[in-house]
């Protein structure tokens, strides 16, 4: 028996029908393709560049209160740490040690002075002196006053007999009993005896009013000498040093038991009821500084307020020195020296426009902004800035509240007017 063929045979499909699907494929690819890729080949037709979404920072415009501050650093000081000094020369002991508590008027250091007890010892014996000259004085003076009195009257029993001798001539002269002669004598002795009377009455006189001074003078050398001994008094109390306020000892500035020399520094105090904060601020702030700013301080991770209370009129290595007084004193243990990071509050603006601090300020002189659209673009915008703290910088016009602008920076962007935001 012979097979059919039709294991042979082969069909044959229609080619208008292939190019149909063909054509109705490519063009679906087409439509595709072209959904796809319509925004870049826009922005490439445009000039728009794109920019990664994750590469930048994006903030959005609120409003509040807007503090004009500058961050600066500085250290802990004690208010009140006075250094003790040496008052002569001599062997010091140092009765307080370091770090140990003293409380005002203790003795905490004492000086030895062998050269100052020998001026007092001779100061002592120089007022004795003086004071036995004084009452020598008086006394001399009580003689010499004495001799004055007694030739004062002298003078005066003189001029008693001169008298008498006189009334005795006049009788005898008017019963022609004397010469003419005989009377004028006897007139001319009362006229002596009255002058030498008048001038020893005057020389008692005088010398009351010159013993007067010269007592004056020994009174004023005693005093002298009073006032000289105790000045070396005040020196030798001086030399038992004392703690002018409580509070702890610093460190130790001399040896113990060495011989120092005047007005050596000792040992420092230092008072732990009240704490300033020393701040460096940058130059370029020091026009803004003013007595009574108020500043924001960490210490050791408590928040503390403050106020500036002095400013140094001198620049050193482009920094100048502020001192803060810390106006509320939480529970916090302050030490010397310890590091403080304080901002220094220059102006408070209420309800201002502002916007996140960002590297943007510094791109087009800070004129300019990204401000992000619906579509997943950015406009440049045109703004104007006013016053710049340490977290926002206030917006004056060109944005509103509730915008959202890039405020990273824009050195990718190509100077563009529109950028694109790619996922």
């Amino acid at each position: 028996m012979i097979e059919g063929t039709s294991g042979q045979d082969e069909e044959i499909a229609n080619p208008k029908k292939i190019a149909v699907k063909k054509i109705i494929l490519s063009v679906l690819l087409l439509c595709v393709l072209s959904y796809v890729t319509f925004p870049t080949l826009s922005q490439w037709y445009s000039s728009i560049p794109s920019v990664d979404r994750n590469s930048i920072k994006v903030d959005t415009v609120i409003r509040g209160d807007l503090i004009r501050d500058v961050v600066v650093s500085g250290k802990a000081v004690a208010a009140n740490a006075p250094q003790l000094y040496s008052t002569e020369i001599g062997k010091i002991t140092l009765l307080a040690k370091p770090g140990e508590t003293v409380n005002k008027d203790q003795i905490v250091a004492r000086l030895h002075s062998p050269e100052l007890d020998a001026l007092m010892k001779q100061q002592q014996t120089t007022l004795e002196q003086l004071s036995i000259n004084a009452n020598r004085g008086v006394l001399a003076d009580k003689e010499a006053q004495l001799d004055l009195e007694s030739n004062m009257n002298a003078a005066q029993s003189s001029l008693n007999v001169a008298k008498r001798e006189f009334q005795r001539a006049e009788i005898s002269y008017g019963k022609q009993i004397i010469s003419e002669v005989d009377w004028l004598k006897s007139q001319d002795a009362v006229a002596d005896a009255t002058r030498l009377f008048e001038h020893a009455k005057k020389r008692v006189s005088f010398a009351k009013e010159r013993l007067q001074f010269e007592k004056q003078h020994r009174d004023f050398l005693v005093q002298k000498e009073k006032l000289i001994l105790d000045e070396l008094s005040r020196r030798q109390n001086a030399l038992e040093i004392k703690a002018p306020v409580g509070g702890v000892v610093g460190n130790w500035l001399v040896a113990q038991r060495n011989t120092i020399a005047a007005n050596t520094a000792i040992m420092t105090i230092v008072d732990l009821s009240e704490y300033e904060a020393e701040l460096s601020v940058p130059e370029f702030y020091a026009d803004d500084l003013g007595i009574g700013l108020e500043v924001a301080m960490t210490i050791s991770g408590v928040s503390v307020r403050g106020e500036i209370i002095a400013i140094s009129p001198e620049v050193k290595a482009n920094q100048v020195k502020v001192r803060a007084k810390i106006t509320n004193s939480p529970k916090i243990q302050l030490r010397q020296n310890q590091r403080i990071n304080a901002r220094i509050e220059f102006e408070k603006k209420e309800n201002v426009l502002m916007v996140k601090r960002g590297a943007f300020i510094g791109s087009f002189g800070g004129n300019y902004i990204f401000k992000l659209a619906d579509d997943n673009y950015a406009d440049k915008t045109a703004i104007q800035t006013g016053a710049i703290s340490v977290d926002y910088i206030e917006i004056i016009s060109g944005i509103e509240a509730g915008q959202q602008v890039i405020t990273s920076g824009y050195e990718n962007f190509n100077k563009a007017e529109k950028i694109y935001l790619a996922d």
